[in-house]
């Protein structure tokens, strides 16, 4: 395992989670109660909601924001009204009348027109003796929501979605595997254990890069490591590498720029709540290798 590069591009006292980045500026969550927008090197709270933000989605026009409430167990939409005003309204709080526990992480799918989110309530909550977690999908259009694993998980956590946007991954944190949902083409959703870890707590976030490597951040406890880790899979599940990031055990979250391929924006909370640049490379061994075994055809 090999330990990568990274710098801190900004600092918060308040634990950090879900960078998210859009048209050059990194947002992410703070459990203040901030939604917070870093760009151009200025750091600053774009809007503040009275809860406990886990995460953000942004509409493709940029119009809704998307906030997953742990507090009001809800989430939440924020947008500008034609009078200049800010709104924050409900969008989702319950499933045929039962409340929600707490969502945990937001996805959108273009493709699909679909919100997938994972319902886990606090940390622990949903521990192993009480897996009641879940993971819904909602119409966009028609804000009619579907159970795809219906309280049957152990702290459902981060979400990502395949290039295709035909397989959804999720890190199942209390049972330390991340499954795999895959969509048929009648629009059903089937899932099986995909990887299966063993050591530290649990899949904590993930993230699909530009040439289908599966990224998946290992959540430990500081007291336990004092080093961040995070696996890469390939297309076919096979794990290519496990790279350690010094000093930052308690990774929260994870994506890949949407301008540089090989950029890798992580949230970690172990001392001091920070946001990371990671400049990725481990693709391009892995091209390395598939080509020395080409050779050998």
């Amino acid at each position: 395992m090999s330990a990568v590069p990274y710098e801190k591009i900004c600092e918060l006292v308040s634990p950090l989670y879900c960078p998210l980045e859009i048209d050059g500026a990194i947002y992410m969550v703070s459990q203040s109660g901030d939604v917070l927008k870093f760009k151009d090197g200025q750091f600053k709270a774009e809007f503040h909601i009275s809860g406990q933000p886990y995460s953000i989605v942004i509409d493709k026009l940029n119009k809704f924001i998307y906030v997953a409430d742990m507090a009001h167990q809800a989430i939440l939409k924020r947008y500008v009204d034609e009078n200049s005003q800010e709104q924050i309204v409900e969008f989702q709080k319950d499933y045929e009348g039962q409340t929600l526990l707490g969502p945990n992480s937001l996805l959108l799918s273009t493709k699909n027109n679909l919100m997938f989110f994972t319902d886990s309530g606090p940390f622990g909550e949903t521990s192993i003796e009480n897996c009641k977690g879940s993971l819904f999908a909602i119409d966009m259009d028609t804000q009619i929501i579907k159970p795809l694993a219906l309280q049957c998980l152990s702290y459902p956590s981060g979400i990502c979605l395949s290039n295709n946007q035909k397989l959804l991954y999720l890190c199942e944190t209390g049972k330390n595997r991340v499954l795999r949902f895959v969509q048929t083409d009648a629009g059903i959703f089937y899932y099986s254990t995909y990887i299966q870890f063993n050591g530290r707590f649990g899949p904590i976030a993930c993230s699909v890069s530009q040439s289908e490597h599966l990224y998946v951040a290992r959540f430990e406890f500081g007291y336990v490591s004092e080093e961040g880790q995070i696996s890469i899979f390939n297309s076919n599940g096979v794990n290519v590498e496990n790279v350690s990031i010094p000093q930052c055990p308690e990774i929260s979250g994870l994506t890949f720029s949407s301008q540089k391929s090989n950029i890798l924006y992580v949230t970690e909370n172990s001392s001091t709540p920070s946001c990371l640049r990671i400049l990725i490379n481990i693709e391009e061994k892995d091209d390395v290798k598939k080509k020395d075994k080409d050779k050998f055809k």
